[in-house]
């Protein structure tokens, strides 16, 4: 049996990756080690055991919390470590050497660069134009031509999730208060529209790309409520995956939102260099990731996804502890 962390078992993403190790066929080769900030979170239950850390958002903190973390990974003997929290990712990204070196636990992370462009949705947009990979129009307010806008467009904040202070604006009227309800925003073509988004999961390893997959979302609240996969969603989308992975080198899991144009040229707005909401969804269609990473790092290959076709609904549910 191999000790597998994971990190915000309060969390709908720490939640997923439970969920992808323990409804698998492969649940019995794994015990798991939980970590979140508050008791009582569902996840918990589900893990072996689960720790509390210390409050990484209280300033000065940061060495400590690394500390503990690292003594609990040592006196568990904990083999992979996953992440489920966002303002966790960069810390563990600057730490990743110190903590396999002294640990000899391999943290399913990327590195701090690719976070970086990944959190910055400024930075996305710019890795995406140097590298010749097609983008949607993306401006800075002060740089902005307003004169020359199409509407409609998107406002929303460089550093944001969950759709928190997105705003689509249909004309320069609307601008100043879009402006403000979002945080150091950026202005953003819209590209297509509902019906040709998608969220994608890419599994990248030792800077190989090892299987995409896309599909169709419908969003409620910020979060993919419904989703859908067919064997016949254009190629070009797989194509634009792979290439983007290719040159961003992500090492893991890693998630990307994009919509088709009119012209049916896949457009990427976001990167999130992570697992995401959306993981256990997209193993229900047979691609586990999870299992498939634990498999490449602890016996050298991945497994083969038989994936099959449907929609994917998110719904709440309650659990009884005793």
């Amino acid at each position: 049996m191999h000790n597998i962390g994971i990190t915000g078992t309060g969390s709908l993403i720490g939640q997923a990756l439970i969920k992808c190790i323990l409804n698998s066929k492969y649940s019995k080769e794994y015990k798991l080690i939980g970590f979140d900030y508050f008791p009582e979170t569902v996840g918990s239950f589900w893990c072996n055991e689960n720790y509390i850390l210390p409050d990484l958002l209280k300033k000065g903190m940061e060495d400590i919390w690394i500390e503990q973390l690292i003594k609990i990974i040592e006196d568990e003997k904990i083999e992979v470590l996953f992440v489920g929290v966002d303002f966790e990712l960069p810390i563990l990204a600057k730490n990743k050497q110190r903590i396999e070196s002294v640990t000899g636990c391999q943290l399913v992370i990327s590195s701090e660069k690719v976070i970086e462009i990944g959190n910055d949705k400024y930075s996305t947009y710019q890795f995406l134009k140097d590298n010749d990979l097609s983008y949607p129009e993306t401006y800075l307010p002060e740089n902005c031509d307003y004169s020359k806008l199409i509407y409609p467009v998107i406002v929303k904040p460089r550093v944001g999730a969950r759709s928190i202070g997105v705003s689509l604006v249909n004309s320069l009227s609307e601008m100043e208060q879009a402006l403000h309800l979002a945080k150091r925003p950026i202005i953003q073509e819209c590209v297509g529209d509902n019906s040709t988004e998608y969220t994608c999961g890419v599994i990248a390893m030792d800077g190989e790309v090892k299987a995409t997959m896309a599909l169709k979302r419908t969003l409620k609240g910020g979060n993919t409520y419904l989703s859908e996969y067919k064997s016949d969603f254009p190629a070009v989308i797989t194509d634009y995956l792979s290439a983007i992975t290719e040159k961003l080198q992500p090492h893991g899991s890693c998630n990307y939102q994009l919509r088709l144009d009119k012209n049916g040229v896949p457009k990427m707005f976001e990167i999130n260099p992570r697992h995401s909401g959306t993981t256990y969804m997209r193993s229900l269609f047979g691609y586990n990731e999870v299992i498939y990473i634990l498999k490449y790092l602890l016996e050298g290959s991945g497994i083969v996804f038989d994936l099959k076709e449907g929609k994917a609904i998110r719904h709440y549910e309650e659990v009884l502890v005793k």
